[in-house]
C-alpha cells in the first residue's frame, strides 16, 4: 500500500507513533479491528485510527463501498431491489474513464473500488433473488441490434412508397408490393419507433456489468484474454472499443430512420420533374382524376411511369387536386388504355378521364 493511503486517511495522532508510512498492509478482515500492519516492524493502525468508515468492516449502515463518488452497499442493494441490477458500476467506470477517481487518497483498501461494487452487486442479487444480467458484450449486441432493427422497421415503413419509383426504373410493376407495403405502414412506424427509444435506453440508460473475468481492481486490470476491456485503462492511453461508437452510429441510425419514415412526405418535392408544359401550347393536355394516392410519394410514382410512355412529352401530377395532367404532341394519339396501364402500375391507383374525347379507345 503507498505512503498516500496512510498519510491521508490515518489520523495525524496515530501517525505520529509510527516511524515510517510505507510498507503497511490493508486488513480486510469483517470481525478484525486492525486496519493497517506494517508486517517488518509490526505496526499497526486501527479501525478507530481511520478517519473514515471501512466499508468491509462495518456491519451497521452506512457501509461505504465507493468513496471517490459516495456510493454506500445499501444505495447498491436498493436498487436492486427495485431494478434487479444496479447502474452504479457502470457510472464509476464511466468517472474512472474520466480521470475523476482518486481512489489511493479516499479508499482505505487504497485501490480502485469496482472490484467491491461488483461483489456488493452479486451479493444483492442473491440476497433479492435477482438474475445477473448479460455482461457489457452481449447488452451491447442487443442495442446494436435494436437500432439496426429500427433501421430496418422504417425502411420497411417507408417501402410502399420508394419501392414503386425503384421498381419502375427497372420496368417492372409495383402495384401490388406497393399495396401490401402500405397496409403494413400503420403498423411499422409505431414499431420503428418503439425500436428506437428501446435503442436510446440501452445507449444512454441500460446497466453494463463487467465480464466474469474482471472482478479484481478494475482500475489496474489490463486488457487480458480473460478480461478483454480494461475497465478503467490507463488516462494516458487511448484503447479501441466498439461501445464507444455506439452513441454516434445511434445518432447516424436515428438519422436515417427518420429520413426514411418521413419519406413520403418529401420525396415528391425531390422528384417534381422540371418538364412542366403550363406555358407551352404545342402539347395537346389530357387530365385523368386519379383515386388512391396517400401521399406526394404516390404522384411522384405516378408521374414517373407516365412519363416512360412512347409518346409523352410530360407529366405532371398533383397529390392535393387528386389529378395528373398528361402532355401529349397534337400529333401523337395515345390509347387511354395505356395511360390507365401505367397508372395501375405505379401502384393500386385507378384513373378515369375527365375529357370525354379521351375515353375513347
Amino acid at each position: 500500500m503507498k505512503p498516500v493511503t496512510i498519510e491521508s486517511l490515518v489520523s495525524e495522532a496515530a501517525r505520529t507513533r509510527a516511524r515510517r508510512t510505507d510498507g503497511f498492509r490493508f486488513c480486510s478482515t469483517p470481525s478484525c479491528d486492525v486496519a493497517y500492519f506494517q508486517p517488518d516492524t509490526g505496526e499497526r493502525f486501527l479501525r478507530s485510527d481511520v478517519r473514515v468508515r471501512i466499508g468491509q468492516k462495518e456491519t451497521g449502515s452506512p457501509r461505504p463501498v465507493c468513496y471517490c463518488f459516495g456510493h454506500t452497499i445499501e444505495e447498491v442493494e436498493s436498487e436492486v431491489a427495485h431494478t434487479g441490477t444496479s447502474r452504479i458500476p457502470d457510472e464509476i467506470t464511466e468517472k474512472c474513464r474520466q480521470g475523476l477517481d482518486r481512489c489511493e487518497e479516499t479508499n482505505p483498501q487504497g485501490a480502485c473500488c469496482l472490484s467491491n461494487v461488483r461483489q456488493a452487486l452479486k451479493n444483492a442479487q442473491a440476497k433479492y433473488g435477482a438474475t445477473t444480467p448479460q455482461g457489457r458484450k452481449s447488452r451491447m449486441d442487443t442495442g446494436t441490434v435494436v437500432q439496426f432493427g429500427a433501421l430496418a422497421s422504417a425502411i420497411a415503413a417507408s417501402a410502399c412508397c420508394w419501392l414503386p419509383l425503384l421498381l419502375i426504373a427497372l420496368g417492372v410493376s409495383g402495384g401490388a408490393l406497393a399495396s401490401t407495403f402500405e397496409a403494413w405502414r400503420p403498423v411499422l412506424l409505431p414499431v420503428t419507433l418503439a425500436l428506437l427509444g428501446l435503442a436510446f435506453y440501452f445507449a444512454y440508460h441500460a446497466p453494463r456489468v463487467a465480464s466474469a473475468g474482471c472482478e479484481t481492481n478494475c482500475c489496474a486490470t489490463p486488457e487480458t484474454e480473460s478480461c478483454p476491456e480494461a475497465c478503467c485503462p490507463p488516462h494516458n492511453i487511448k484503447g479501441f472499443a466498439f461501445h464507444k461508437l455506439n452513441k454516434p452510429v445511434l445518432w447516424v441510425v436515428t438519422i436515417f430512420v427518420l429520413a426514411f419514415a418521413l419519406f413520403p412526405n418529401y420525396v415528391g418535392y425531390l422528384l417534381r420533374g422540371n418538364d412542366s408544359f403550363a406555358a407551352r401550347n404545342d402539347l395537346e393536355k389530357i387530365v385523368v382524376q386519379i383515386d388512391g394516392m396517400t401521399c406526394e410519394a404516390c404522384a411522384a410514382g405516378i408521374a414517373a411511369s407516365l412519363r416512360m410512355i412512347p409518346g409523352v412529352a410530360a407529366a405532371e401530377v398533383s397529390y392535393e387536386k387528386g389529378q395528373a395532367v398528361i402532355g401529349v404532341p397534337s400529333t401523337n394519339r395515345i390509347p387511354p388504355q395505356v395511360i390507365l396501364k401505367a397508372i395501375r402500375k405505379a401502384g393500386d391507383y385507378t384513373g378515369h378521364f375527365l375529357d370525354p374525347e379521351h375515353m375513347k379507345p
